[in-house]
């Protein structure tokens, strides 16, 4: 009796051993993501209101209003593989000569998702290579997206930007189940409403398919 107790408390020890051994692998990949928050100076300054300047996983916890009259934007990406998830948040400008509302010129692998962008002077969204746009609703900016090569924009709302809804570089972007309407000053056809990339169906361009 008294070695089997042994043999007992022995594999219980040997079983916290390797519990304890893995869980702190479990932990490395179980981290939050970074939280976007405007800063309270970047308003009236050319200074982006929040920059992402590492590669990572990013989420809104609130609206951001940019009241910038110097052209700044309310996001900056200055890294790839960024990916940023609105949560279904507003990020919205009052003034028209502020600049974009997500910014990520020439970074590649940028991920945008779930949420509502108006009121800018600039595009909504501009990204580069390898984008993939996605639930986002664009209304009354200079322009709704503009995008590098290779792009995806799927399920997203264009509507009554002062420029085209979509702009891709080339053919090799795709678009899939998007609604543009009224976007630079047309409400008739696809004029307009989206320039470059390659319709991959269910997109309707002010009412009828394009």
């Amino acid at each position: 009796m008294k070695h089997s107790g042994n043999g007992l408390v022995s594999a219980t020890l040997a079983s916290l051993a390797l519990a304890l051994a893995i869980l702190p692998a479990t932990w490395v990949f179980a981290q939050p993501p970074i939280v976007i928050e405007a800063e309270s100076n970047g308003a009236t300054s050319v200074k982006p209101q929040s920059t992402i300047s590492k590669s990572g996983s990013y989420t809104l916890t609130r609206n951001i209003v940019n009241n910038s009259k110097n052209g700044a934007d309310s996001v900056l990406v200055t890294a790839s593989n960024v990916t940023i998830n609105l949560l279904g948040y507003t990020i919205m400008s009052t003034t028209p000569t502020s600049g974009s509302g997500i910014n990520a010129t020439g970074q590649t692998n940028v991920v945008i998702t779930n949420g509502i962008i108006m009121g800018f002077g600039g595009s909504a969204i501009v990204a580069g290579n390898g984008a993939r746009i996605s639930g986002i609703t664009a209304t009354n900016n200079g322009s709704g997206i503009t995008c590098g090569v290779g792009c995806l924009a799927r399920d997203n709302v264009f509507q009554g930007n002062n420029g085209g809804g979509m702009s891709f570089s080339d053919a090799t972007s795709g678009y899939l189940g998007n609604v543009m309407q009224g976007n630079s000053g047309n409400t008739v056809g696809n004029s307009g409403q989206v320039s470059g990339g390659t319709s991959l169906g269910q997109n309707v361009c002010n009412g009828v398919a394009c």
